[in-house]
Order: structure tokens, then C-alpha cells, then sequence
């Protein structure tokens, strides 16, 4: 092989081994941070990290209530992830479904007032943990 083949191959390996790094990286601080937030959440709230990310994604709708679809487009969960969290949210009394009165097959999503007062209080966890762990 030429020269020049093995420092093009070189070159590239290093690009390569420089992406996995920076991709270890970026995982290392999701997880170090996600786990952190868990931790909180769960300790203070009874609540896990998708939990609150569905309630926080909600907050952003209120006071207007939200499709179900238009949450699965904003939320990284899966649709039938995201059905098993509003369910359990439901069933602790921090969200309400209700038909859509213009689209008989959507599903509309919203806070109650439990929601929004856990929202709010967890909210100021999770941002002291991103603060701490992101160093923001």
C-alpha cells in the first residue's frame, strides 16, 4: 500500500476514534445526569425521569390541553411508552384524558392541578441538578 493510503486511512480512523469519543462523552454526561435527576426525583417526589418529562413537556402546553399526538411528536418515547406513563400519571391524579371534541379519535392531554403543583416543585429539582451536574 502507498504512502499515501495508509495516511488517509489513518486520518480517517483518527476522525472515527475522535466521533466514538465525543459520543462517549455526550452519553457519559446524559446518563451521569439522567440517573442524578432519577435519584432526585424519585427520592422527593415519587416520580421518575420520564415521568417528569411528560409533566414538564405538559407545562409548555398549559393552560390549553394538549393532543396525545402532539406529545408523542415532542417527547423521544415511543408511543406506546408515552401511553403507559399518561396512564400512570392518570392514575395519580396529575393528568386528565379527554376526547377531543373536534376530532372524535384524538385523545387531549392536560395538567391538573396536583400535576401542576408537583411539576412546579420538581421542576426546581431537576433544573439545581442540571445546574450541578452540566455545571450551567
Amino acid at each position: 500500500m502507498t504512502k499515501l493510503g495508509v495516511s488517509s486511512r489513518s486520518a480517517a480512523e483518527a476522525a472515527d476514534s475522535g466521533l466514538v469519543e465525543q459520543w462517549r462523552s455526550v452519553q457519559d454526561a446524559y446518563l451521569r445526569t439522567s440517573n442524578a435527576i432519577e435519584r432526585e426525583l424519585e427520592s422527593k417526589f415519587d416520580i421518575g425521569f420520564s415521568e417528569f418529562e411528560i409533566l414538564d413537556l405538559l407545562a409548555e402546553y398549559s393552560p390549553e390541553n394538549c393532543r396525545m399526538k402532539d406529545l408523542a411528536l415532542t417527547s423521544p418515547l415511543t408511543q406506546s411508552a408515552l401511553s403507559r406513563i399518561v396512564d400512570r400519571l392518570e392514575k395519580a391524579g396529575m393528568v386528565e384524558r379527554a376526547a377531543c371534541a373536534d376530532d372524535r379519535r384524538a385523545m387531549l392531554v392536560a395538567l391538573t392541578p396536583l400535576g401542576r403543583s408537583v411539576h412546579a416543585e420538581a421542576a426546581v429539582t431537576q433544573r439545581a441538578v442540571l445546574k450541578e451536574c452540566l455545571g450551567a
